[in-house]
């Protein structure tokens, strides 16, 4: 239940009216949250007894909301938001904190303000406040999942007569649903992942040189399952195939409209290793072009090194019927495998993906830039260009830039967007790189 405030939206910006308003809020800011800006969420249970409540008129009961919005006012920041979801629970988002800890800050203020009594006409009411912490970076959390996560992170503190418990880094592992493997089957099956796409930027020139495709779960769905589940459950219950051609037909689909816009890139594809070992990919892949009437030349492969080296003979047969057709290949995750140099020779690939383990450590770390750099070396020395991804700040870029490196991909340029959003990022990127 929604409750209303005795002030207008004008007095109280940061208040929100309705919970699917400070969800859709929390939707954006958890998409824009990234290393250096941590978004912060806390569940605010008042803990009174429903005695007290039912006793209360509804003026009091207003009074008394009035009287807490007029305490928590002071504390928030011009960004903050909160939403009264009940008399008794409240809501309240942190975005642009520096680190989590400020969080943990922020709860204490807000149970300083609660601890004290809050007058509502002739009578005083005393909580014993209850509250849940969620903090960004959480890999592929959305709105719903870390509103639960809050929430269960409440019910912990309460269970230990704690004032305030802050949920783990990995307490959304433990949201996933009993029936994981059919569910993703019947998400397969109705065509409901989502993609997003990832520009990979061309130093030289400063042009969007191609894009990489990536399955994201469906934001709107009731349950919540992390990227790398997903792909995990795909793989143990074997549905690869069938979540590859679902990714390849969004790309077909969503790419034809782009060229009537105007935008014509490269884009890539993941390929499981699972997929490697099946003699009729390549005729599976070429017939799903010929539906759309594409060219190969239009998309890349990317393949994992470890997957590359699992059965080598198998898989320069089909690396080799997929190079014929058209198709550009690379290797992702460069240097975290074993694979030999001379397999650089045997595969035809078209360029190295260097792994953003060492991307984002080459600036503090020696071993982790003399990797890179040894990676971009070796690759120019079979002719192939490099892309660096996980690129985050300005230092690592130029430095790639020195290094000779061709291609950077990460959240320096853009993070994973969506289809049409993508479409009005490259012809704003290109506008402000023209020469």
């Amino acid at each position: 239940m929604n409750t209303q405030l005795p002030v207008s939206a004008e007095d109280a910006p940061n208040c929100l009216r309705s919970c699917s308003e400070f969800y859709e809020k929390l939707q954006t800011e958890i998409t824009l949250a990234n290393g250096s800006q941590i978004l912060g969420l806390m569940v605010v249970n008042l803990q009174r007894s429903d005695r007290i409540a039912a006793l209360m008129s509804e003026q009091q009961a207003s009074q008394l909301q009035g009287s807490l919005w007029s305490r928590l006012k002071p504390i928030l920041r011009s960004r903050d938001s909160l939403v009264f979801v009940s008399p008794n629970e409240f809501w309240l988002m942190l975005p642009g904190l520096s680190v989590p800890a400020l969080a943990i800050l922020a709860a204490h203020r807000v149970l300083g303000v609660l601890e004290m009594p809050m007058p509502a006409e002739s009578v005083n009411v005393y909580f014993t406040p209850c509250i849940g912490i969620a903090c960004t970076p959480l890999e592929g959390v959305n709105a719903l999942t870390m509103l639960r996560m809050a929430d269960n992170a409440q019910k912990k503190a309460l269970s230990e007569h704690q004032k305030f418990s802050v949920a783990s880094s990995d307490a959304h592992a433990n949201l996933l649903p009993e029936n994981l493997p059919k569910l993703v089957a019947e998400v397969i099956e109705a065509n409901g992942l989502n993609v997003v796409y990832q520009p990979k930027v061309q130093l030289d020139g400063m042009r969007v040189h191609s894009v990489e495709a990536l399955v994201r779960w469906p934001s709107d769905h009731p349950e919540y399952v992390p990227v790398n589940v997903l792909i995990e459950t795909v793989e143990r219950c074997g549905l690869v195939e069938a979540l590859t051609l679902q990714v390849l037909n969004t790309v077909l689909r969503e790419s034809s409209l782009w060229k009537v816009a105007g935008l014509d890139v490269l884009i890539w594809v993941n390929l499981s290793a699972r997929l490697l070992s099946q003699a009729h990919l390549s005729a599976t892949l070429a017939h799903k072009m010929d539906i759309w009437f594409t060219h190969p030349s239009k998309i890349g492969l990317e393949i994992t090194e470890s997957a590359l080296i699992q059965d080598v003979a198998q898989t320069t047969e089909v690396l080799s019927e997929l190079k014929r057709l058209g198709f550009h290949l690379s290797i992702d995750d460069f240097g975290t495998g074993y694979s030999s140099f001379a397999y650089l020779r045997r595969f035809p690939i078209d360029e190295l993906k260097v792994d953003k383990l060492f991307v984002q450590g080459m600036t503090e770390s020696l071993q982790d830039r003399q990797i890179v750099k040894s990676i971009i070396d070796l690759a120019h020395n079979f002719g192939l260009p490099v892309v660096a991804e996980g690129v985050e700040d300005e230092k690592t870029l130029l430095a790639l830039k020195a290094m000779g490196c061709e291609q950077i991909q990460g959240f320096y340029f853009a993070k994973p967007m969506p289809a049409q959003e993508l479409l009005t990022w490259c012809a704003e990127f290109h506008r402000l790189h023209a020469v």
